[in-house]
């Protein structure tokens, strides 16, 4: 069996840092294929199994969650085990629940599931960010960080494709099926390929780690069920946010006062990092709410068949993709603050184009801003990765590469949730608003042409409004949905200013 017969850290020749990096990046392409085609197959699983469309959300957020629970392991499991060995039981874990979540047989087994695919496949991103860091020398981090990030641009270009030419022609179940020849593919490509690194005995902070983990999950919970419980009108929310406030106070205390927190608060003193996972928190709510809300408005408002919907939301993949390009070049020439701030504004921008969308929008307009919303992701995703880790210190990138992938799950999770409850409350608010104005005295209604949508003196005519004021009241929810993406871009920007130019090694 082959492998690269160095320490993790090098240094490489060319044909060994091509060896290492090609299986590297199919994991974390794995990682992003699955997903952006889950949530382009979203519309077809929600009427498939029966569920409204906070349900449905589940299947992205106890993906997102696990995962968050998972990567706050991540740093100890790779110190206790090796990062070789916690890659491939990583990429093993997810290729298995990948094939037992297209076997789920209703809602709640495939929550469930997926929850456990999240948990499992925690480390897949983290690890090998932490692994390209690693084998490419310093100078080289702002190239090494663009590879890496081709496995998340490459995901959104095809998996929204695949996603969605698996689901019309054989069912979302083959969503899932897809990813086990892949997987097995990059599980073979690691073992040939990755260097071992060392094992350090070290005990884990229970304390802190149980305390965060359950300090997360209440927080996902409340944001969840709030919408559906009345929020605080309900006991069960109150518990939960109780809960989780009592659970992050013990975190933040014991991590000041114990001798081997679970975080090593060494990485709070590097003012980029600390930056960084601020503005990567911002980026996967921006981001993951975004990729949810998309697939829902082209399939719901605006009737696009699921293989329609995929290929416009490729699009935005293929922004990104072109960033990827322009980011590569302007790295060393154009500073990390000014292409940061060019990336929000292209994702806030886009938004604002959005909150003018209807059921009659074209599939023009939709592609370019898809596609600049896109290109804004990848100009911020690359800088951002290399400039929250250009001075910190070796010995603590796989901690940080943890804690960066932990807090922009957290993002990503509560952004879902955010949005699902800005759609559930927007929808039922603008419903009841604007079917107060459908009455026999609203002049409106007796124009000529109102007759064409529905006449209140018979019954087929009621339910043709009734669905009409439904449909206007969901696309006015999306509109309030694009509405908060362009709040959260724009609220970032302030923080991009704090980012200091890292020297050249």
């Amino acid at each position: 069996m082959y492998t690269v017969n160095k320490p993790a850290d090098g240094p490489f020749t060319t044909t060994e840092l091509i060896i290492i990096t090609g299986p590297v990046l199919a994991a974390s392409l794995l990682h992003a294929i699955n997903m952006s085609t889950a949530y382009v197959a979203l519309p077809n699983m929600q009427g498939n199994l029966s569920a409204s469309p906070d349900q449905i959300s589940w299947v992205i957020t106890a993906f997102v969650v696990a995962s968050a629970v998972g990567t706050i392991l991540t740093g100890w499991l790779s110190q206790r085990f090796g990062r070789r060995q916690v890659f491939l039981a990583s990429i093993a874990g997810f290729t298995i629940t990948s094939l037992l979540c297209g076997l789920a047989t209703g809602l709640e087994e495939l929550v469930i599931l997926r929850a456990l695919q999240g948990f499992v496949s925690a480390p897949l991103l983290p690890v090998s960010q932490a692994i390209m860091l690693d084998t490419y020398p310093k100078r080289r981090h702002g190239f090494a960080m663009s590879i890496w990030s081709m496995g998340m641009i490459l995901g959104p270009v095809v998996g929204p494709t695949l996603g969605a030419l698996f689901t019309e022609w054989y069912g979302w179940r083959y969503v899932f099926y897809m990813n086990v020849p892949m997987g097995l593919l990059a599980f073979v490509g690691i073992i040939f390929t990755l260097p071992a690194t060392i094992k350090r005995r070290q005990n884990l902070d229970w304390i802190g780690v149980t305390s965060l983990i359950l300090a997360v999950v209440c927080v996902q919970m409340m944001l969840d069920r709030g919408e559906r419980h009345d929020w605080f009108e309900s006991l069960e929310i109150i518990i939960e946010g109780a809960i989780a406030a009592i659970a992050f106070y013990i975190f933040i205390a014991h991590s000041l006062t114990a001798q081997s927190p679970y975080i090593n608060l060494t990485i709070f003193t590097d003012r980029n990092y600390v930056v960084g996972i601020c503005l990567i928190f911002i980026f996967g709510i921006a981001v993951f709410s975004s990729l949810f809300i998309l697939p829902l408005f082209l399939q719901n408002v605006q009737d696009y068949p699921v293989l329609a919907a995929g290929w416009m939301v490729s699009m935005r993949g293929i922004g990104t993709m072109a960033a990827m390009l322009v980011g590569g070049l302007l790295t060393s020439r154009v500073s990390a603050k000014y292409l940061i701030l060019t990336g929000l504004a292209c994702v806030g921008v886009s938004a604002i184009f959005m909150t003018h969308w209807n059921a009659q929008v074209s599939a023009t307009e939709i592609a370019w801003l898809t596609v600049i919303n896109g290109f804004g992701v990848g100009i911020m995703w690359v800088t951002l990765t290399t400039v929250t880790f250009s001075t910190l210190m070796p010995e603590l990138r796989t901690e940080g590469a943890a804690l960066f992938a932990l807090i922009r799950a957290i993002g990503a999770s509560m952004g879902t949730s955010i949005i699902v409850a800005i759609l559930v409350r927007s929808t039922q608010v603008n419903y009841s608003e604007l079917r107060d104005h459908i009455n026999p005295f609203n002049e409106s209604l007796q124009l000529p042409g109102a007759a064409a949508m529905g006449s209140l003196d018979f019954a087929a005519g009621i339910a043709a409004l009734q669905k009409l004021v439904a449909a206007e009241a969901e696309t006015i929810a999306y509109l309030n949905a694009f509405t908060f993406l362009v709040l959260v871009a724009f609220a970032a920007m302030p923080l991009v200013f704090l980012l200091k130019t890292p020297r050249e090694h």
